[in-house]
């Protein structure tokens, strides 16, 4: 068996997790990896845009989508002969999936990202895959972006 057995997917539908899905399943085809899916409820981040008004219908419902997008993900790996296990987790995508990451112990983490240009490099928040290169140290990270269009 491959030194590379457990892989760890974030997933939260977008085109970029989409491909991310798709590198996934290819290296986990190739590598005979596990795989475990995790789709990121991040309420914090929603709470804080929303001016710390989030009802308890919005968050129902970001939880409802995350657990239909992770349906989705889990689904389209079983069509295609992975069997892959799928988490909902609650909080910001760094902390939880480094959190996941302490329990699940994967070789890689592949996880989609968006690049942004000009002046919104500056004011968004760091992207996930920096913060958790800096924490797993030791555990290989697969950022998939899409070529610009």
């Amino acid at each position: 068996m491959s030194s590379f057995s457990r892989m760890l997917l974030v997933y939260d539908g977008t085109s970029e997790a989409q491909a991310a899905l798709q590198r996934c399943s290819q290296l986990s085809l190739a590598l005979s990896a596990l795989v475990d899916v995790v789709a990121v409820v991040d309420s914090e981040s929603v709470n804080a845009s929303c001016a710390g008004l989030l009802t308890d219908v919005a968050y129902t419902h970001l939880e409802e989508m995350a657990r239909n997008t992770l349906s989705d993900a889990v689904t389209r790996l079983a069509n295609i002969g992975i069997t892959a296990n799928g988490f909902v987790k609650f909080g910001r995508i760094a902390d939880v999936v480094a959190r996941h990451a302490q329990t699940f112990n994967p070789d890689l983490i592949v996880l989609g990202h968006r690049s942004r240009a000009g002046r919104s490099r500056w004011w968004s928040v760091r992207p996930a895959h920096v913060d958790l290169a800096e924490r797993l140290c030791g555990t290989t990270i697969v950022t998939v972006t899409l070529a610009s269009a």
